[in-house]
C-alpha cells in the first residue's frame, strides 16, 4: 500500500523569525570591547594594531572588525586608507573634533563625552548642552542620539550638528 501524498489541510507553517541584529549578549561584548579600544586610544594616543591587541583580550581578526565598526561610526580614524593597510603599519586614533567635511557643511560641533560604558549601557553627556545626558545601547548610536538631544534642546535640525565622541 502506498502512502498518500495529498497535502495536509490547515494553515501553512509560519516561517521561523530571524533576528535582524546581534543578540543582547553579543551587543554587550561588543560594547565592552569598543569601550576598551576607545579607552586604550584615549590613554595612548595614536596606536598600532599590535599595541591595541596588547591591551584588549580578543584575536586580531575580531579587533580589526571592531576597529572598522568604530571607524565607520566616526569614533576613531586611521592614518591610512583601507586599501593601503596591508602593506604598511596603520595607526588608529580617536577622531579629531572637526573635519573639513563638517566645516563645509557649516555644522555646529558637539562633543559627546562617554561618562560610563558597562553591560550594554552607555551614558553620554553633551558638553555644549549643559545638563544633557543620553543613554544608548551601542557606540555607533552615540552621534545620532547626541545630535537628536541637542536638536531637541536647542530647537535645531539634527543635520545642523556634527558630533565628536570622546572618552
Amino acid at each position: 500500500m502506498k502512502a498518500s501524498t495529498m497535502p495536509q489541510s490547515g494553515p501553512p507553517a509560519e516561517p521561523e523569525p530571524q533576528s535582524t541584529g546581534p543578540s543582547a549578549a553579543v551587543r554587550d561584548r561588543r560594547t565592552r570591547l569598543h569601550a576598551q579600544i576607545i579607552s586604550c586610544l584615549a590613554r595612548n594616543g595614536a596606536s598600532r594594531l599590535k599595541d591595541i591587541l596588547a591591551e584588549v583580550d580578543v584575536c586580531r581578526d575580531t579587533l580589526i572588525v571592531n576597529l572598522g565598526i568604530l571607524e565607520e561610526s566616526s569614533i576613531i580614524q586611521c592614518d591610512l586608507p583601507k586599501g593601503a593597510r596591508y602593506r604598511a603599519t596603520p595607526f588608529y586614533s580617536l577622531c579629531r573634533p572637526t573635519t573639513l567635511r563638517q566645516r563645509e557643511k557649516n555644522q555646529v560641533q558637539l562633543t559627546a563625552r562617554i561618562q560610563e560604558a558597562a553591560d550594554g549601557k552607555i551614558v553620554v553627556s553633551i558638553d555644549e548642552v549643559p545638563g544633557s545626558v543620553v543613554h544608548v545601547p551601542a557606540f555607533d548610536q552615540i552621534p545620532r542620539a547626541a545630535a537628536a538631544a541637542a536638536a531637541s534642546s536647542l530647537q535645531e535640525d539634527e543635520d545642523a550638528f556634527a558630533v565628536q565622541v570622546v572618552y
